[in-house]
């Protein structure tokens, strides 16, 4: 008996861990939707109603820049595993090293006694999505490339304006309308469309970039 207690005892809704490597963002009547995940697996749907879109999208854009703070200065750790200078093994490699960081741990301290269902943490670099009902069909904590949410910054933007463009059309109560977006959007195809890699030199291009904007731009205090 005691150890069915012990087990009963054990914290419920861990999340499902997913390292956002493929995002599609899309839009319904007042709802801002996010696909994710590794393109061999099925994606992680993520629904945010119309009228918290803004605070989201600005809450992303200001975390994305705190993790890029300490990003580059872990890209060697990043690339470590990787067998070759190749995208694909780059990506395989940064993968399994953002696995194997604990990532529960730190949610569980920054969520403390509170009982949030959606909030970001900044971690390693990255940020994480942590994302419960009515958000996400279960528990997941998504984590996202700080330079991916840069060139999907705009994508956001457009995005959450179409959501609240659609409120008039949308279902009054915001819980309906996240479950009836998120069955939709979890029965379509994978990727919706042909996901066409970077060549090694555009994919530098563009590293190269987002390296220079962040080097023109004030360091920002990470705060405790």
């Amino acid at each position: 008996m005691a150890k069915r207690r012990a087990k009963a005892a054990r914290p419920h809704h861990v999340p499902t861990v997913v390292v956002a490597d493929a995002t599609e963002i899309g839009t319904s009547p007042g709802v801002l939707i996010v696909r994710t995940g590794p393109l061999t697996k099925t994606p992680t749907v993520l629904t945010l109603p119309a009228e918290t879109v803004d605070s989201f999208v600005s809450t992303l854009h200001k975390a994305a820049c705190t993790a890029e703070e300490e990003y580059w200065d872990l890209l060697p750790a990043f690339r470590a595993g990787a067998e070759s200078d190749d995208i694909t093994e780059l990506a395989k490699a940064k993968e399994t090293w953002l696995l194997a960081q604990p990532w529960r741990q730190e949610m569980r301290q920054v969520l403390g006694q509170r009982s949030d269902r959606l909030f970001f943490i900044d971690y390693v670099g990255h940020v994480a999505v942590v994302a419960a009902p009515p958000y996400a069909a279960t528990p997941h904590l998504l984590i996202f490339d700080p330079l991916q949410l840069h060139r999907l910054a705009p994508a956001f933007r457009q995005a959450a304006a179409r959501a609240r463009h659609g409120m008039p059309a949308a279902t009054v109560d915001p819980v309906q309308r996240l479950a009836a977006t998120h069955r939709e959007w979890s029965c379509l195809p994978w990727p919706r469309d042909p996901v066409v890699l970077p060549t090694q030199q555009q994919a530098d291009a563009v590293i190269t970039g987002l390296r220079s904007t962040f080097l023109r731009r004030p360091p920002i205090l990470k705060e405790h």
